[in-house]
């Protein structure tokens, strides 16, 4: 079984099926922990919601995820 990372950590389900569908269109298999944890604790009383992929996808997938954090076009 392949061991699983967690990449970030999210307060909003919306926001963390956001980030599993750009990672999916690369073709990096995504899971989602705690995924009813707002419907418990709506305050995110546990750490939120964890976006986790395979540990040989997860350089990638963080290169993804972080790549619109980088300036484009030589701008600083």
């Amino acid at each position: 079984m392949a061991e699983l990372v967690t990449i970030a950590e999210l307060n909003s389900l919306n926001e963390a099926y956001l980030l599993k569908s750009k990672l999916e269109a690369s073709g990096i298999k995504t899971f989602i922990s705690n995924e009813n944890i707002n419907t418990i604790l709506p305050m995110g009383g546990l750490g939120g919601i964890k976006l986790q992929v395979n540990f040989k996808d997860s350089f990638a997938a963080m290169d993804i995820l972080y790549e619109e954090d980088q300036p484009q076009g030589g701008e600083s």
